[in-house]
């Protein structure tokens, strides 16, 4: 349906929103207060993922020859799938019967850890082969995304090894 910027809450801040969205190229206005107020807030959505990571998506983009895509805004896309369409985590293929395979990656979110301010965020599944939102800044830390890695205990660890990159698989039908 349209392309468009991944946008946020600031991963530093409280409040806002906690789920990701696709915010349009092209956005449309209603009435406008001027300045800024008492609001909520919302950000650009970087990959937080650098030339040190692991190359776990395709293509090692993070070595690409354009520089690695840490800190590079994320685009995005919404798009209409006639029927029922669903993300399955932990999975790369879809269900046999009637389901088509639309894209699969890896799950991202917002960083989890106890010594810093980050906030939770979507879990949302990022194709393989990510590419950068064309016009943003770099460097402009607003909301940011990490590949999720999975903790065994509750989960099983003979199924869920403990730092594996859980995969995610988008299907319709």
């Amino acid at each position: 349906m349209f392309t468009g910027f991944a946008a946020g809450p600031k991963y530093d801040i409280p409040g806002g929103g906690s789920n990701y969205l696709c915010l349009h190229t092209n956005p449309q206005w209603n009435k406008v207060i001027d300045g800024e107020q008492l609001s909520g807030k919302i950000y650009g959505v970087v990959y937080a993922v650098f030339k040190g990571s692991k190359n776990y998506f395709r293509n090692n983009v993070f070595l690409e020859p354009n520089g690695p895509i840490g800190n590079s805004p994320v685009p995005c896309a919404v798009c209409y799938v006639e029927g029922t369409a669903l993300m399955i985590p932990g999975r790369t293929d879809c269900p046999r019967r009637r389901w088509k395979k639309r894209y699969a990656g890896y799950l991202v979110a917002e960083y989890t850890g106890y010594e810093n301010d980050h906030h939770r965020s979507s879990y949302i599944c990022m194709d393989e082969a990510p590419e950068r939102a064309a016009g943003g800044e770099k460097r402009k830390n607003h909301s940011l995304v990490y590949p999720v890695e999975v903790t065994c205990g509750s989960l099983p660890c003979d199924k869920f090894t403990n730092g594996n990159e859980v995969t995610c698989v988008v299907c319709s039908k």
